[in-house]
Order: structure tokens, then C-alpha cells, then sequence
């Protein structure tokens, strides 16, 4: 009976492990990005799905995704002067995305506290121009499509004098698991546990 008891026990541990196990940091996630104008007027929208773990934390030197390890990528302008259309994985040859610290995927990347080394007072804000806390950036084939000048920056035409110089204002991962389960979700365990100690005993009692 002790053997049975373990049996379910041990059952029941793995089935917890596997209900809360947080894999918001792994497998695909796809990000939802904005980049604005100098007025704040969002002017492009992306939409980039990628194997989470291509995105470097803290690099010794940062590199390009090549575009062949991306799974998903459109990209939208529709509010610059010059450079609006839709634009799609075949235009770009590479993506650069990098932390220098690990952010935090059920909220927004832009804005998140960075440390960059050992001393807390080396802090930054992902999404700062000067590229000390990551960089985000897309590398276009051809000069008329939109394309990383900087880190965090967009323009829109290569060849324009009056392409729009954009900045990513929002990176949003979707459906990203909580790092920590919910209140419920404990609940439902121990009740699930209970049960099973109480059918325990009672065959014991038999």
C-alpha cells in the first residue's frame, strides 16, 4: 500500500512540475512592435515570430539573426513621408535583437530596467538610443525598404532626404506565460493532491 501511495505521490509531483513549469522564455514567441515618429505618432507596426532563445542577453558582442532563423516577420508603414508598404521576411536579410540584461516578457521590453555589469548603479532603460541596454533593428536588402540605421531606430528610405526617422516605442511578446502561476493554479494542485491522499486512506482502511 506504501508503494502505491508513493506511486500516486510521485504522479502527482510530476503533474504539478509539468502544470507550472514557466516556459515564457523559450520556443517561439511572437512580438508586436511599434516604432513613432519625433511627435509620438506611431508610424510603423511590426509583427516578428522567432525562437526566443536566438535573443542574446548580456553579449560580449552583439550579432545579427540571420533572417533564414526567423519564423515570421511583416512589417507595416503607413504614416511616413516616403518608404510606406508592407514588407515581409524576403525583404530583410538579418535582424538584430539583444539584452544586455534578461527583460521580463509579460511586459512591455521598451522602458524595462537594464544593469549593465555588476554594479546596480550602471543602469539604463531598454529602448535608450545609445544602445548600452540592447538593440533592436532590422537590415533591409534594398534601400528603399525600411531599415536599422541605429539601435532602437528606424528610417524608412535609405534614398529619400525626407524618410521618416522612427524610433521603436513598444515590443510586446504575446501570450507570454507568467514566470509565476496564479493563486488558482495552486488551488486547483492542493485540491487534486487532497484527493488523492483521501482515496489513499481509504483503500488502507479496507
Amino acid at each position: 500500500m506504501m508503494n502505491s501511495l508513493k506511486k500516486l505521490a510521485g504522479a502527482a509531483a510530476v503533474a504539478c512540475a509539468l502544470t507550472v513549469a514557466p516556459f515564457a522564455h523559450a520556443g517561439l514567441v511572437t512580438f508586436d512592435i511599434k516604432w513613432a515618429s519625433a511627435g509620438g505618432v506611431d508610424a510603423a507596426f511590426a509583427e516578428l515570430t522567432l525562437d526566443s532563445t536566438l535573443i542574446d542577453t548580456a553579449p560580449l558582442s552583439p550579432r545579427t539573426i540571420d533572417i533564414s532563423r526567423i519564423d515570421n516577420l511583416k512589417l507595416t508603414v503607413s504614416g511616413a513621408s516616403v518608404g510606406n508598404g508592407v514588407f515581409s521576411k524576403q525583404d530583410f536579410s538579418s535582424i538584430l535583437f539583444y539584452t544586455a540584461a534578461p527583460l521580463d516578457f509579460r511586459r512591455n521590453l521598451i522602458g524595462q530596467r537594464v544593469v549593465v555589469g555588476s554594479d546596480p548603479r550602471n543602469d539604463t532603460t531598454y529602448g535608450d538610443a545609445d544602445g548600452i541596454s540592447g538593440g533592436f533593428a532590422f537590415f533591409a536588402n534594398q534601400m528603399t525598404t525600411p531599415s536599422g540605421l541605429r539601435p532602437f531606430a528606424l528610417i524608412t528610405d535609405r534614398t529619400a532626404e525626407n524618410s521618416d526617422f522612427l524610433t521603436v516605442s513598444s515590443i510586446v511578446a504575446r501570450d507570454a506565460v507568467s514566470a509565476v502561476p496564479e493563486p488558482t493554479t495552486y488551488a486547483m494542485l492542493m485540491a487534486g493532491l487532497a484527493l488523492v491522499a483521501a482515496r489513499a486512506r481509504r483503500k488502507s482502511r479496507r
